[in-house]
Order: structure tokens, then C-alpha cells, then sequence
């Protein structure tokens, strides 16, 4: 073949191809010609097959066509509103005698499925708009010819519901449904239309008495919400009194952690489930019903985890909780721990696993996440100022959990509070005092502050008992005292020997210590107190008391002159103030000896 007849062939082909494609793309309708106009489309003609109205409807602007088409069909004149709807695809016969079914089934759908913002809908003829937050995909000053009111859905397929501006002839542009729109009508109401039930109701139930929730709707929510709670809350009755009788060990703790969350699930999942399949209802405002069931369901959910992660942990610890009582098992004290900070930790993830969950179910919140990873790094510094205690807190749980500087049952002293550590929550521990308080302390004070556990070792601990005596008394005598004492106690765990040591001289007195030990921090405290005691009431008794604290006084004479002679005499005087751990005073007379000096 010829390069010339070649190119020929391929020139005609690539213009009936350009041809073919620029009719398929014109708009629905035939063209008034080749002419194209950017403010509404051309046809031929519109709606040839109904008859004229007297008088014609409003469509000379989208809010007008809508307004038309919504009035129309609240009086029930569908074959009026089916003027606001292009039928061109079908044929001419057919339009009179299926308009006012079209218009009836889409007055249907748009008042289930979808709420009208009037406001931003455009009320002049060009579809222009005056603000761009109305139509933020529209140009300003530009005139429109085609606008969406919402977008449906028929098996998952985006389905968009518009109205456009269409011209014929010399008449006047005007605003209609267009036939991709008129044309899934029907699949838009066989996909949100009226299930088999509602197909039955009376007229009277068809009524609305809750903005746009009916009566029938009304009447069987309350009905279905009856019979889920009812099923819920028996279930959770028939659970708990089967588990008390029950004469396992694990079944007590069950029957107190599990039935209530348990009840609570199977009731609003029955709701949800009832509510799709029976009711499946429809509309802004049901539409508020199925995802507030959904986050009922999956809270309660969220909660029957949370309990039975709360079960598993109480029922592996509570045989080291009763191995606590006994301070020389180290090993209960450190699973006790271990189990415990795992329970806050998987109670946490629980919760973050639920808020999760139901956050994702709504498109709103996906669309946020995604808003909000657009501005990482100012949401990063309010994350981490606004979250810093809990997750702080929450890593030294994990912290002390694996360190361990104090576990469950251990004795701590710290800004002068003695307790045991009793609890370990979330963000703090709980620390039970020597007379009956609970103490919070955060978690974060454990790993930045100085404090005493006295039994992270082990329990054994030795108590100092001071005592502020004469010089004069024999040392050894009150030593013999101290361990007769000691041996008598069975407090003592004979660890330590007796030992009483003079620790420190004053103008006055010598300080006298002496060490006892216990086999735990409380038992050593009762024991120092009962010997300090002791000890205190024999230096009281021994010879009369001589060895007591005692305040000299020297006197000096004076002269004629009125000036101080050499001192004749030193006497010695009982003080007027016994010490301070005897609380004993004696009445001011000469020492027993009777001497004039030292």
C-alpha cells in the first residue's frame, strides 16, 4: 500500500474516532445543535411526553426546584414534584405514567437519607455563589450548571444525587434532576427504601411524632430495647446464680467480675443486631440510633475485657496475697508486684484498644486522624504536655515492675509517713500508714525522690533505744538489765546480740544506746518501745533514783566589798526537769551523799 493512501486511511479513522468520543462525552439529551455553553446544557427538549401545567412550576433556581419538588410531594401531588426531574431517557409514552412513582420513591430517599442545608443551597438562576465556605468546590462569580445535593450509596457504589441546569429552545434555563439521578431511583429505593414491615403499617403509624422518627419506628425501638435488656439482664442473673452455686475456687471471683459486662453485651449487641435486621431503619435522624448502639456495644464490650483481665489477675495473686502476711517470702511479694503492674498495664491497653475501636467506625473521626496528622507537629506538643503524667506514670509502673526498689507488702518510710506499700495503681501506689491512713503517692515519686523501704531485702530490722543518764551509773549494770530484757521478749529474733553502748557525753548527762532487732519492721518497733520502757522504769528504781539526768550548781559567797569570795561549797540539786523520755520529776533536795563538791 502506498505511504500516502496509508496516511489517508489513518487520518479518516482518527477523525470518525474523535467523533464517536465527543458525542459519547455531550451531556445527557440531545444538543441544540454543536453548541456548548458553560451556564446550563442545550437539549432538544425536555419532558416531551407530560402534559403543560397551569400553572408551571418554579424551577429557575436550585433552591427553588428543591422547594418545589418538596412541597409538592408533602401534599402528595407527585405527579407536580415529577416536573423537578429530567425523564428524558425514558421513553415519551412512558413519562406520564411513571413520574409520579419516580417522584414519590425519591421524596422517600432524600427524607430518609438525607438533610438539606438551605442555606447553601443557591437561590439564583446562574448557581452562582456569593461566599465560598457554601461551596467550597465552586468558583466565585462563575456560573454553575450543575449542582450536588448528596451523595448515596447502592451496594457500596457512590451514587450522586444532582440537579442541573438545562435549556431547550428560547425558553428559559431551568433546574432539574438529571438522569443519572432519575435513573438509579429505583436502586436508590430498593437500597434505603421501606423494609417488608413498614410496608405494612397502618397510615396512622406512617405518622411522624419525633421530628422525623414515626410512630411505628418509635413504637419498636422502645419494644426491641425492651426485649434486648430483658435478654441481657437474665442472662447476667441465670450467669451469677450458677456460679455461686458452683463450688470451684475460681467461681466466686467470676460470678462477681463477669456477669454485669457480660449481661450488658449480649443486651445492646441483640439491640444493634435487631435494629439492622428486623427494623433497618433509616434517616438523619435514626441515623443517630445505630451508631450510638454501636458505641454502646462496644463499650460494654470494652468493659467485659477490662473486668476479665481484672479477674485473671485477682485470681492468679491472691494466693501470694495470702503469703503476705509472712514478711520473710520475698517471692510472693515480687510476683504479687509483677501481676499487679501487669494488671494496670493490660487494663490500660484494654481501654486504648476500645477507644480505638469505636473511633474507627466513623468516617468523621478517620477524616480527623487524617486532619490531624497535617499538623504532626503542633498536635505532637499537645499530645506531650497534655499526656505526660498518665504516660509517665504509666512507665514507671512498668518501671518499678521491672526494677522493683518496692513491691506489695513492703515497709517504706518516706517524708516521715512508715506504712506498707499496699496497692500499686495506674499513676500511684497506695501506701497504708501505721495508724490507719492511706496514703497516695505517685508512681514518679519512687524513681525521683530519696526514700526507706526497710524490707526490700529482707524484713529484718534492728531499732536504736537512747537513753540520757548520770555519769555516775555503771554502765555494765544497765547492759546485764538490756539482755535479761532481750531474752525475755519474744519479739527477739536473737539475729543481733544485746549491745549497749555509750554513744555521747554532755555538760550534764551521757547518752547511753542500746540495739534490739525483729524479724520485721513492726515487731522491731513494738520491741524498742517495750525495752525503752523497761529500761527507763529500772534507772527510775535503782537507788533511788541516783542515776537520773541531774543539773549542778555552783554557789559563790559574796563579801563585804561586793565582790565574789572564793566559793565555800558545791551543791549538788535535783532537776527540776526529769528527761524528756521519763516524764519523772523530783522535788529539789541535797544528793543522797551529801557532799559539798565534786
Amino acid at each position: 500500500m502506498p505511504v500516502s493512501r496509508f496516511c489517508a486511511v489513518f487520518v479518516a479513522c482518527w477523525l470518525l474516532l474523535f467523533d464517536t468520543s465527543a458525542t459519547l462525552a455531550q451531556p445527557t439529551g440531545s444538543m441544540a445543535g454543536d453548541m456548548y455553553h458553560e451556564a446550563y446544557y442545550l437539549l432538544d427538549h425536555l419532558n416531551r411526553g407530560l402534559p403543560p401545567l397551569d400553572p408551571p412550576v418554579n424551577l429557575r433556581s436550585p433552591q427553588a426546584t428543591l422547594e418545589t419538588f418538596v412541597l409538592a410531594s408533602r401534599e402528595a401531588d407527585y405527579a407536580r414534584a415529577g416536573r423537578a426531574l429530567n425523564l428524558n431517557l425514558l421513553p415519551a409514552e412512558r413519562q406520564r405514567e411513571r413520574v409520579a412513582a419516580l417522584a414519590e420513591k425519591l421524596r422517600y430517599v432524600l427524607d430518609q437519607e438525607v438533610s438539606i442545608d438551605w442555606d447553601a443551597l443557591p437561590d439564583r438562576p446562574d448557581g452562582q455563589v456569593d461566599l465560598p465556605a457554601a461551596a467550597p468546590d465552586a468558583l466565585v462569580g462563575v456560573p454553575r450548571r450543575s449542582f450536588r445535593i448528596a451523595t448515596l450509596q447502592i451496594n457500596d457504589r457512590p451514587i450522586p444525587v444532582r440537579l442541573q441546569r438545562v435549556k431547550t429552545g428560547e425558553a428559559a434555563p431551568v433546574w432539574v434532576f438529571s438522569t443519572n439521578t432519575v435513573e438509579n431511583i429505583d436502586g436508590l429505593y430498593i437500597e434505603h427504601g421501606p423494609n417488608l414491615l413498614e410496608r405494612h403499617m397502618p397510615a396512622w403509624a406512617m405518622r411522624s411524632s419525633l421530628g422525623k422518627l414515626r410512630v411505628w419506628e418509635l413504637l419498636s425501638l422502645l419494644v426491641l430495647g425492651a426485649i434486648s435488656m430483658t435478654v441481657g439482664w437474665l442472662l447476667q442473673k441465670l450467669l451469677r446464680r450458677l456460679l455461686r452455686r458452683a463450688h470451684w475456687r475460681w467461681s466466686e471471683g467470676l460470678s462477681r467480675y463477669i456477669p454485669t459486662p457480660l449481661g450488658l453485651t449480649v443486651g445492646f449487641a441483640l439491640f444493634y443486631n435487631l435494629n439492622l435486621i428486623v427494623l433497618n431503619l433509616q434517616g438523619p435522624v435514626i441515623g443517630y440510633v445505630n451508631p450510638v448502639l454501636l458505641l454502646l456495644t462496644i463499650a460494654a464490650l470494652t468493659w467485659l475485657g477490662m473486668r476479665t483481665v481484672t479477674y485473671l489477675t485477682h485470681y492468679l495473686s491472691q494466693p501470694y496475697v495470702d503469703q503476705t502476711d509472712n514478711w520473710e517470702d520475698k517471692n510472693a511479694r515480687r510476683v504479687l508486684t509483677y501481676i499487679t503492674v501487669a494488671q494496670r498495664v493490660l487494663v490500660f491497653l484494654a481501654l486504648l484498644v476500645g477507644i480505638g475501636i469505636a473511633l474507627s467506625q466513623f468516617d468523621l473521626y478517620r477524616t480527623l486522624g487524617v486532619s490531624l496528622l497535617a499538623s504532626a507537629g503542633v498536635i505532637s506538643v499537645i499530645f506531650a504536655v497534655a499526656a505526660q503524667p498518665v504516660l509517665s506514670n504509666l512507665v514507671c509502673g512498668l518501671q518499678i515492675a521491672l526494677t522493683q526498689p518496692v513491691q506489695i507488702g513492703d515497709s517504706v518510710l518516706f517524708e516521715g509517713n512508715w506504712g506498707f506499700l499496699e496497692e500499686i495503681h495506674h499513676t500511684y501506689v497506695v501506701i497504708h500508714t501505721w495508724d490507719m491512713r492511706r496514703v497516695m503517692v505517685p508512681l514518679t515519686y519512687f524513681l525521683q525522690k530519696p526514700f526507706e523501704n526497710w524490707s526490700i531485702k529482707d524484713s529484718h530490722m534492728m531499732k536504736p533505744i537512747y537513753l540520757q543518764v548520770d555519769y555516775r551509773l555503771d554502765v555494765k549494770r544497765l547492759r546485764d538489765k538490756f539482755e535479761e530484757l532481750l531474752r525475755d521478749s519474744e519479739l527477739w529474733d536473737e539475729a543481733t546480740p544485746p549491745i549497749v553502748q555509750v554513744t555521747g557525753v554532755g555538760d550534764e548527762t551521757m547518752e547511753v544506746r542500746a540495739l534490739c532487732s525483729a524479724r520485721n519492721p513492726a515487731d522491731a518497733w513494738n520491741l524498742h518501745c517495750d525495752l525503752r520502757e523497761a529500761l527507763m522504769a529500772y534507772v527510775r528504781e535503782l537507788d533511788g533514783g541516783r542515776y537520773l539526768p541531774r543539773r549542778r550548781v555552783e554557789l559563790a559567797r559574796m563579801d563585804n566589798a561586793g565582790q565574789q569570795a572564793a566559793p565555800r561549797a558545791t551543791r549538788r540539786r535535783q532537776s527540776a526537769a526529769a528527761s524528756r523520755e521519763t516524764a519523772h520529776t523530783l522535788p529539789e533536795e541535797a544528793g543522797p551523799d551529801g557532799d559539798e563538791g565534786d
